[in-house]
């Protein structure tokens, strides 16, 4: 049976999808114990990592007109092996950074509440109930999940607003907390800045996952190209100045990764005279990275999806919901595996010390994939292109140099990644459970393809025995 017609994001949809999407609030108060050095970082991950990354989206989604994104670029480019480890990778980096946001979201909802972060079985209970309301709106397909991730950009936008305009007028009062004349703007070779590099590398990192949505978008490329610009400029905008206010707001010394951003709220409006604002603002920011939740979970769903049409993982997440074209088995897959980590997390660990366990999980994960989507925009950089696609200004040796500048970026992000907290208490068994988790992940991958790969081998020797009539 055809699929049926979803329903195609417009400009201003996509627009506010793809903000939702990429950009992060949560990575402000990352950024923000580092101090002012971080502004520098930011700068150069955006040239050295965000801008190779749209090109290299912007020229491979016109060159492989398919579904799968960077799964399909990989797989007709360096064979299906590469193809499914890279979307593998991919999809499976996900699973902590889905668990990440629930992390970070269950905080938010407790600091609105006052209830204390340290009860691990509330903390998983209420990820538990977040995670079934975002599979819920995913379920019910684009045409409602949009509105949930407009409020999300839409929010995520009001906050910064506020945390911004009250910077702002502490800074004119000759009130910040943070005297940025002195600097120090060379970063310094420690723990914060190494997970800082990698922070930044996934904070940027996103705008390729709307190739996977390029059906789904009114206008195609051109549509495509142009949020490409504006994502760009608003993560430069958000990013800089979002950390800005919070050194305003509070001093570096009492920042923190993980309760950074609703201690800045809390103490935003304690200063402006209106503390009891701290928790609707709080709540906002929570609705806001669900928007972004939902957004990504949308655009994950269809990646297993595209490995299931490639027959890799079972023919059950090709199928897609006749009346919303979701595919409701990769969603479940997804949820499953998103809430394993959760528990993964949790186990043995501080509440602050599981968040840095995600976000470091979701980082390598994350940044092995997009190696190879580098490999393949290097060697796609000296081949002849698609007529009338777009190319960057000098053509294949200007991308060439975009390609070898996201890949060491990408490398670099890895291993920075890698390294414990000097905060942790365990670093050994953080850095344990690290290095396993990710060698369960390749086991499993190379395990499910060649499984896939007999199962091809098998039918065609039984064909080949086959008389023909």
């Amino acid at each position: 049976m055809p699929d049926v017609a979803a329903p195609r994001l417009k400009f201003l949809d996509t627009a506010l999808f793809a903000i939702v999407m990429n950009i992060g609030l949560r990575w402000l108060p990352i950024a923000a114990a580092v101090g002012p050095a971080s502004f520098p970082m930011w700068a150069l991950a955006l040239l050295t990592f965000y801008v190779p990354l749209a090109c290299a989206s912007a020229e491979l989604t016109m060159q492989f007109p398919g579904e799968g994104g960077i799964y399909g670029w990989s797989r007709d480019t360096l064979g299906p092996l590469a193809g499914f480890l890279c979307g593998w990778f991919y999809w499976f980096a996900l699973m902590p950074y889905f668990a990440g946001i629930l992390y970070f979201l269950v905080g938010l909802i407790e600091a609105t509440f006052g209830v204390s972060t340290h009860d691990t079985a509330l903390n998983f209970v209420l990820s538990l109930a977040a995670g079934t309301l975002v599979l819920g709106v995913q379920a019910a397909g684009l045409r409602y999940g949009k509105w949930l991730t407009n409020f999300g950009a839409a929010g995520s936008w009001l906050i910064f607003l506020i945390i911004a305009g009250i910077a702002w007028a502490l800074a004119l009062g000759g009130k910040s907390a943070t005297h940025f004349s002195s600097g120090p703007f060379l970063p310094k070779v420690n723990f914060d800045t190494a997970i800082l590099w990698g922070t930044m590398v996934f904070a940027y990192s996103g705008v390729e996952g709307i190739a996977f949505m390029r059906n789904d978008i009114h206008g195609g490329i051109r549509t495509i190209l142009s949020v490409f610009v504006i994502v760009g400029a608003s993560m430069a905008v958000i990013y800089i100045l979002g950390t800005a206010a919070m050194l305003v707001i509070l001093p570096q010394a009492e920042l923190t990764r993980f309760a950074g951003l609703a201690d800045a709220l809390h103490a935003a409006f304690a200063r402006a005279g209106a503390p009891s604002y701290a928790a609707i603002a709080i709540g906002f920011l929570a609705l806001a990275q669900i928007g972004g939740f939902t957004s990504w979970f949308a655009a994950g769903a269809k990646l297993p999806m595209s490995a299931g049409l490639d027959n890799f993982l079972p023919a059950l997440f090709a199928r897609k919901n006749e009346k919303t074209g979701v595919p409701i088995a990769a969603s479940l897959l997804q949820g499953a595996l998103m809430l394993f980590f959760v528990a993964l997390g949790q186990a043995g660990s501080s509440a602050a010390t599981a968040y840095d366990f995600l976000v470091s999980m979701s980082v390598i994960t994350n940044s092995l994939a997009y190696v190879f989507l580098f490999l393949v925009y290097i060697r796609r950089s000296r081949e002849a292109r698609v007529p009338g696609a777009w190319q960057p200004p000098g053509r294949g040796a200007t991308s060439l140099v975009l390609g070898v500048m996201g890949l060491v970026g990408t490398i670099l992000a890895i291993v920075c990644s890698a390294i414990p907290s000097t905060g942790d208490p365990n670093p050994g068994a953080t850095l344990a459970k690290i290095v396993l988790a990710n060698l369960a992940m390749v086991v499993i991958g190379l395990a499910l393809y060649w499984l896939a790969d007999r199962r091809r081998r098998i039918a065609a020797a039984a064909a080949e025995r086959i008389p023909i009539l």
